[in-house]
Protein backbone atom coordinates (compact mmCIF):
# COMPACT_ATOMS: atom_id res chain seq x y z
CA UNK A 1 0.00 0.00 0.00
CA UNK A 2 1.72 3.26 -1.23
CA UNK A 3 -0.46 5.20 1.96
CA UNK A 4 0.52 3.51 5.27
CA UNK A 5 -2.04 3.68 8.31
CA UNK A 6 -0.80 5.69 11.32
CA UNK A 7 -0.09 2.84 14.15
CA UNK A 8 -2.08 5.03 16.50
CA UNK A 9 -5.31 5.25 14.28
CA UNK A 10 -8.13 6.50 15.16
CA UNK A 11 -6.51 10.10 16.07
CA UNK A 12 -10.15 10.75 17.56
CA UNK A 13 -12.92 8.93 19.07
CA UNK A 14 -16.07 9.91 20.08
CA UNK A 15 -15.33 8.94 23.48
CA UNK A 16 -12.79 11.10 23.62
CA UNK A 17 -15.30 14.25 23.37
CA UNK A 18 -18.08 15.61 25.93
CA UNK A 19 -20.73 16.66 23.82
CA UNK A 20 -21.40 20.48 23.85
CA UNK A 21 -25.32 19.88 25.25
CA UNK A 22 -26.23 18.10 28.14
CA UNK A 23 -28.12 14.77 27.67
CA UNK A 24 -26.73 14.27 24.53
CA UNK A 25 -24.13 11.86 23.08
CA UNK A 26 -21.42 12.42 20.81
CA UNK A 27 -21.67 10.08 17.50
CA UNK A 28 -19.16 10.62 14.72
CA UNK A 29 -16.03 12.90 14.78
CA UNK A 30 -14.37 12.78 11.55
CA UNK A 31 -13.92 14.68 7.95
CA UNK A 32 -11.59 17.17 9.01
CA UNK A 33 -9.87 20.18 7.69
CA UNK A 34 -5.92 20.34 8.39
CA UNK A 35 -3.59 22.60 8.70
CA UNK A 36 -0.22 23.70 10.03
CA UNK A 37 -0.30 26.88 12.85
CA UNK A 38 2.36 28.05 15.41
CA UNK A 39 4.15 24.95 14.99
CA UNK A 40 1.35 22.70 15.64
CA UNK A 41 -1.01 20.78 13.54
CA UNK A 42 -4.41 21.67 14.02
CA UNK A 43 -7.88 19.80 12.87
CA UNK A 44 -11.15 21.72 12.31
CA UNK A 45 -12.90 18.58 12.95
CA UNK A 46 -16.53 17.39 11.73
CA UNK A 47 -18.70 16.46 15.43
CA UNK A 48 -21.98 15.03 15.38
CA UNK A 49 -24.15 14.99 17.92
CA UNK A 50 -27.57 13.65 19.15
CA UNK A 51 -30.16 13.67 21.63
CA UNK A 52 -30.65 10.53 23.98
CA UNK A 53 -34.61 9.79 23.61
CA UNK A 54 -35.83 7.65 26.77
CA UNK A 55 -38.34 6.53 24.93
CA UNK A 56 -37.57 3.11 22.17
CA UNK A 57 -40.14 3.88 20.02
CA UNK A 58 -39.52 7.79 19.22
CA UNK A 59 -37.32 9.21 16.65
CA UNK A 60 -35.81 12.47 16.62
CA UNK A 61 -33.87 15.22 14.98
CA UNK A 62 -32.17 18.41 15.95
CA UNK A 63 -32.92 21.68 14.61
CA UNK A 64 -31.44 25.32 15.02
CA UNK A 65 -34.39 27.83 15.42
CA UNK A 66 -33.53 31.68 14.30
CA UNK A 67 -37.02 32.58 14.83
CA UNK A 68 -36.45 35.16 17.43
CA UNK A 69 -33.21 36.16 16.49
CA UNK A 70 -31.22 34.18 18.71
CA UNK A 71 -29.84 30.74 18.24
CA UNK A 72 -32.42 27.89 19.50
CA UNK A 73 -31.59 24.56 19.55
CA UNK A 74 -34.71 22.26 19.21
CA UNK A 75 -35.55 18.84 19.02
CA UNK A 76 -38.24 17.63 17.03
CA UNK A 77 -39.86 14.31 17.60
CA UNK A 78 -41.95 11.13 16.10
CA UNK A 79 -43.34 7.80 16.30
CA UNK A 80 -40.78 5.49 14.98
CA UNK A 81 -43.37 3.55 13.04
CA UNK A 82 -44.94 7.01 11.63
CA UNK A 83 -41.76 8.11 9.61
CA UNK A 84 -38.57 6.71 7.52
CA UNK A 85 -34.90 6.15 9.13
CA UNK A 86 -34.08 3.07 6.66
CA UNK A 87 -30.91 5.35 6.41
CA UNK A 88 -29.96 5.95 10.31
CA UNK A 89 -28.41 9.18 9.38
CA UNK A 90 -32.02 10.30 8.53
CA UNK A 91 -35.69 10.95 9.51
CA UNK A 92 -37.64 11.13 6.75
CA UNK A 93 -41.08 12.76 7.86
CA UNK A 94 -43.11 15.62 6.01
CA UNK A 95 -39.72 17.00 4.71
CA UNK A 96 -35.98 15.10 4.97
CA UNK A 97 -34.07 15.85 8.48
CA UNK A 98 -30.52 15.24 9.64
CA UNK A 99 -31.01 12.59 12.88
CA UNK A 100 -28.00 14.54 14.28
CA UNK A 101 -26.52 18.16 14.31
CA UNK A 102 -23.23 18.71 13.25
CA UNK A 103 -20.73 21.66 14.54
CA UNK A 104 -16.85 21.75 13.77
CA UNK A 105 -14.38 21.69 17.40
CA UNK A 106 -10.36 22.43 17.08
CA UNK A 107 -7.79 19.40 17.73
CA UNK A 108 -3.95 20.41 18.14
CA UNK A 109 -0.74 17.95 18.02
CA UNK A 110 2.93 19.15 18.32
CA UNK A 111 3.69 15.44 16.40
CA UNK A 112 0.79 14.99 13.79
CA UNK A 113 -0.77 12.09 15.44
CA UNK A 114 -1.66 12.62 18.97
CA UNK A 115 -4.78 15.14 19.12
CA UNK A 116 -6.37 17.51 21.94
CA UNK A 117 -9.70 18.07 20.72
CA UNK A 118 -11.38 21.35 22.39
CA UNK A 119 -14.19 21.55 24.50
CA UNK A 120 -17.05 23.19 22.09
CA UNK A 121 -17.45 24.25 18.89
CA UNK A 122 -15.28 27.03 17.20
CA UNK A 123 -17.96 27.22 14.34
CA UNK A 124 -22.02 26.07 14.69
CA UNK A 125 -24.79 27.27 12.28
CA UNK A 126 -25.39 30.49 12.78
CA UNK A 127 -28.88 31.11 10.50
CA UNK A 128 -31.42 29.33 8.61
CA UNK A 129 -29.49 28.23 5.76
CA UNK A 130 -27.13 26.72 8.55
CA UNK A 131 -29.89 25.24 10.64
CA UNK A 132 -28.97 21.54 10.14
CA UNK A 133 -25.57 22.39 10.86
CA UNK A 134 -22.57 22.53 9.06
CA UNK A 135 -19.66 19.95 8.43
CA UNK A 136 -16.67 18.76 6.32
CA UNK A 137 -14.25 21.85 6.11
CA UNK A 138 -11.46 22.38 4.25
CA UNK A 139 -8.60 24.81 5.42
CA UNK A 140 -5.88 26.18 3.22
CA UNK A 141 -3.59 28.79 4.25
CA UNK A 142 -3.58 31.64 1.52
CA UNK A 143 -2.50 35.00 0.97
CA UNK A 144 -1.58 35.51 5.14
CA UNK A 145 -4.79 33.99 6.19
CA UNK A 146 -6.41 30.54 6.45
CA UNK A 147 -9.51 29.90 4.28
CA UNK A 148 -12.17 27.75 5.39
CA UNK A 149 -14.81 26.18 3.21
CA UNK A 150 -17.32 24.22 4.35
CA UNK A 151 -20.65 22.71 3.43
CA UNK A 152 -23.58 23.89 5.40
CA UNK A 153 -26.71 22.03 5.85
CA UNK A 154 -30.93 23.27 5.64
CA UNK A 155 -34.19 22.33 5.09
CA UNK A 156 -33.58 24.42 1.58
CA UNK A 157 -30.65 22.31 0.57
CA UNK A 158 -26.83 21.65 0.98
CA UNK A 159 -24.61 24.99 0.65
CA UNK A 160 -21.02 25.90 0.61
CA UNK A 161 -19.61 28.65 2.50
CA UNK A 162 -16.77 30.80 2.84
CA UNK A 163 -14.80 32.11 5.62
CA UNK A 164 -11.76 33.04 7.06
CA UNK A 165 -8.99 33.72 9.96
CA UNK A 166 -5.73 34.56 11.51
CA UNK A 167 -5.73 33.79 14.96
CA UNK A 168 -8.21 30.59 14.63
CA UNK A 169 -10.36 33.20 17.53
CA UNK A 170 -12.04 35.46 15.48
CA UNK A 171 -13.33 35.18 12.12
CA UNK A 172 -14.61 36.80 8.95
CA UNK A 173 -17.97 34.62 7.82
CA UNK A 174 -18.11 35.35 3.71
CA UNK A 175 -21.29 33.72 3.29
CA UNK A 176 -22.16 30.97 0.28
CA UNK A 177 -20.09 30.92 -2.68
CA UNK A 178 -21.98 27.98 -4.04
CA UNK A 179 -26.01 27.29 -4.08
CA UNK A 180 -27.59 24.10 -3.53
CA UNK A 181 -26.82 20.88 -4.02
CA UNK A 182 -23.31 21.55 -3.91
CA UNK A 183 -20.58 20.19 -1.98
CA UNK A 184 -16.93 18.81 -2.12
CA UNK A 185 -15.52 22.25 -3.08
CA UNK A 186 -11.59 22.71 -2.29
CA UNK A 187 -9.48 25.66 -3.30
CA UNK A 188 -6.26 25.27 -5.10
CA UNK A 189 -3.17 26.95 -3.18
CA UNK A 190 -2.32 29.84 -5.36
CA UNK A 191 -3.93 31.79 -8.93
CA UNK A 192 -3.86 30.17 -11.71
CA UNK A 193 -3.50 32.30 -14.49
CA UNK A 194 -4.08 35.33 -12.42
CA UNK A 195 -7.20 33.71 -11.19
CA UNK A 196 -8.46 31.64 -7.68
CA UNK A 197 -9.59 28.30 -9.08
CA UNK A 198 -11.54 25.39 -7.30
CA UNK A 199 -13.07 21.63 -7.26
CA UNK A 200 -16.01 21.41 -6.26
CA UNK A 201 -19.24 18.49 -6.64
CA UNK A 202 -22.56 19.63 -8.18
CA UNK A 203 -25.04 16.63 -7.44
CA UNK A 204 -27.16 16.23 -10.28
CA UNK A 205 -30.44 15.18 -9.74
CA UNK A 206 -32.32 13.95 -13.39
CA UNK A 207 -29.23 13.58 -15.27
CA UNK A 208 -25.53 13.64 -15.09
CA UNK A 209 -24.82 12.77 -11.22
CA UNK A 210 -21.95 13.39 -8.75
CA UNK A 211 -18.72 14.33 -11.28
CA UNK A 212 -15.78 16.34 -10.45
CA UNK A 213 -16.28 19.85 -11.45
CA UNK A 214 -13.61 23.37 -11.78
CA UNK A 215 -14.70 26.87 -11.35
CA UNK A 216 -12.61 30.24 -11.46
CA UNK A 217 -12.96 32.91 -9.17
CA UNK A 218 -11.46 36.71 -9.32
CA UNK A 219 -12.31 36.91 -5.56
CA UNK A 220 -13.24 34.03 -4.11
CA UNK A 221 -16.63 35.09 -3.42
CA UNK A 222 -17.93 34.73 -7.54
CA UNK A 223 -17.24 31.38 -9.61
CA UNK A 224 -18.21 30.86 -13.11
CA UNK A 225 -15.97 29.68 -16.04
CA UNK A 226 -16.86 25.96 -14.85
CA UNK A 227 -15.70 22.81 -16.35
CA UNK A 228 -16.18 19.20 -16.24
CA UNK A 229 -12.68 17.89 -14.50
CA UNK A 230 -13.87 13.77 -14.58
CA UNK A 231 -16.56 11.91 -14.29
CA UNK A 232 -17.56 8.42 -12.66
CA UNK A 233 -16.21 5.03 -14.22
CA UNK A 234 -19.35 2.80 -14.50
CA UNK A 235 -18.53 -0.88 -12.40
CA UNK A 236 -15.24 0.57 -11.02
CA UNK A 237 -14.53 1.77 -7.92
CA UNK A 238 -15.58 5.20 -8.44
CA UNK A 239 -18.30 4.33 -10.43
CA UNK A 240 -21.02 5.38 -8.03
CA UNK A 241 -19.93 8.77 -7.14
CA UNK A 242 -16.67 11.10 -6.91
CA UNK A 243 -15.61 14.43 -4.94
CA UNK A 244 -12.45 15.83 -4.26
CA UNK A 245 -10.93 15.81 -1.10
CA UNK A 246 -8.08 18.59 0.46
CA UNK A 247 -6.28 21.35 -1.63
CA UNK A 248 -3.95 19.95 -4.73
CA UNK A 249 -0.90 19.79 -4.44
CA UNK A 250 1.65 21.20 -6.77
CA UNK A 251 4.13 18.98 -8.20
CA UNK A 252 6.32 19.36 -11.69
CA UNK A 253 4.17 17.24 -12.99
CA UNK A 254 0.82 18.56 -12.23
CA UNK A 255 -2.05 19.47 -9.64
CA UNK A 256 -2.21 16.06 -7.56
CA UNK A 257 -5.42 15.71 -6.11
CA UNK A 258 -6.11 13.03 -3.71
CA UNK A 259 -10.32 11.97 -4.20
CA UNK A 260 -13.28 10.40 -2.78
CA UNK A 261 -14.87 7.71 -4.81
CA UNK A 262 -17.95 5.39 -4.03
CA UNK A 263 -19.25 2.42 -5.82
CA UNK A 264 -22.23 2.52 -3.92
CA UNK A 265 -21.16 0.25 -1.04
CA UNK A 266 -18.14 1.49 -0.09
CA UNK A 267 -16.14 4.59 -0.39
CA UNK A 268 -12.55 5.01 -1.05
CA UNK A 269 -9.35 7.03 -1.84
CA UNK A 270 -7.49 7.72 -5.10
CA UNK A 271 -5.69 9.91 -6.73
CA UNK A 272 -5.90 11.94 -10.44
CA UNK A 273 -3.34 14.81 -11.80
CA UNK A 274 -4.48 17.27 -13.18
CA UNK A 275 -2.33 19.87 -15.64
CA UNK A 276 -0.42 22.58 -14.02
CA UNK A 277 -1.67 25.66 -16.54
CA UNK A 278 -5.40 24.19 -17.36
CA UNK A 279 -6.35 21.49 -14.17
CA UNK A 280 -9.23 21.22 -15.98
CA UNK A 281 -7.18 18.73 -18.36
CA UNK A 282 -7.13 15.47 -16.64
CA UNK A 283 -3.15 13.41 -17.22
CA UNK A 284 -3.51 10.24 -15.18
CA UNK A 285 -6.04 8.85 -12.82
CA UNK A 286 -5.45 5.53 -10.40
CA UNK A 287 -7.24 2.66 -11.55
CA UNK A 288 -7.53 0.87 -7.99
CA UNK A 289 -7.92 2.93 -4.99
CA UNK A 290 -5.12 3.80 -2.53
CA UNK A 291 -6.91 3.33 -0.06
CA UNK A 292 -10.22 1.10 1.17
CA UNK A 293 -11.71 0.21 4.29
CA UNK A 294 -10.39 -1.91 5.89
CA UNK A 295 -9.97 -1.46 9.57
CA UNK A 296 -12.83 -2.03 12.35
CA UNK A 297 -12.65 2.02 12.66
CA UNK A 298 -13.24 2.56 8.65
CA UNK A 299 -15.66 -0.20 7.98
CA UNK A 300 -18.20 -0.26 11.21
CA UNK A 301 -19.33 3.35 12.18
CA UNK A 302 -22.37 5.73 11.87
CA UNK A 303 -22.38 4.79 8.11
CA UNK A 304 -20.31 2.11 7.48
CA UNK A 305 -17.55 1.06 4.96
CA UNK A 306 -16.22 4.65 4.41
CA UNK A 307 -12.63 6.00 4.02
CA UNK A 308 -12.96 9.89 3.27
CA UNK A 309 -10.45 12.34 3.28
CA UNK A 310 -10.87 16.59 3.45
CA UNK A 311 -7.53 17.38 5.33
CA UNK A 312 -3.60 17.07 4.64
CA UNK A 313 -0.59 18.73 5.92
CA UNK A 314 2.79 18.67 3.24
CA UNK A 315 5.35 18.03 5.89
CA UNK A 316 7.96 18.85 2.84
CA UNK A 317 8.27 18.14 -0.84
CA UNK A 318 7.70 14.31 -0.72
CA UNK A 319 5.45 13.54 2.58
CA UNK A 320 1.61 14.51 3.31
CA UNK A 321 0.15 13.54 6.37
CA UNK A 322 -3.59 12.71 5.36
CA UNK A 323 -6.27 13.02 7.27
CA UNK A 324 -9.61 11.62 6.85
CA UNK A 325 -12.94 9.93 8.69
CA UNK A 326 -13.39 6.44 8.69
CA UNK A 327 -16.84 4.74 8.71
CA UNK A 328 -18.12 8.76 9.37
CA UNK A 329 -17.37 8.10 13.16
CA UNK A 330 -13.61 8.03 13.48
CA UNK A 331 -10.46 10.95 12.63
CA UNK A 332 -7.56 8.53 11.35
CA UNK A 333 -4.37 9.49 9.34
CA UNK A 334 -2.16 7.93 6.95
CA UNK A 335 1.31 8.95 5.19
CA UNK A 336 2.17 9.16 1.62
CA UNK A 337 4.97 9.83 -0.39
CA UNK A 338 3.93 12.14 -3.33
CA UNK A 339 6.83 11.01 -5.50
CA UNK A 340 5.73 7.21 -4.63
CA UNK A 341 1.97 8.40 -6.34
CA UNK A 342 3.30 9.99 -9.08
CA UNK A 343 5.03 7.26 -10.32
CA UNK A 344 2.16 4.76 -9.65
CA UNK A 345 0.15 7.78 -12.05
CA UNK A 346 2.90 8.23 -14.55
CA UNK A 347 4.82 5.23 -14.27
Amino acid sequence: MLIKRFEQNPLISPNNLSPSVEGWEVVGTYNCGAFKYNGKIGLLVRVIERPILDDPDKVAAPILDFSTGERQLKVKTWPRDEVDVTDPRFVKADVIYDAVMNHLRLAWSTDGKHFEVEPTPILQGENDLQNLGINDPRVLYLEDEYTIIYTANSLWGITTWLATTTDWETFEHKGVIFPPDNKDVALFPEKINGRYCCLHRPAGVYFGGHDLWLGYSPDLLHWGDHKLVATRRPGMWDGERIGCGAESLKTPEGWLQFYHGSDGTNYYLGAILLDLNDPSRVIARTNEPLLAPQEDYEKVGYYDNVVFCNGLVRLSEDLVYLYYGGADKYTAGAEVSISDVLNLLLG
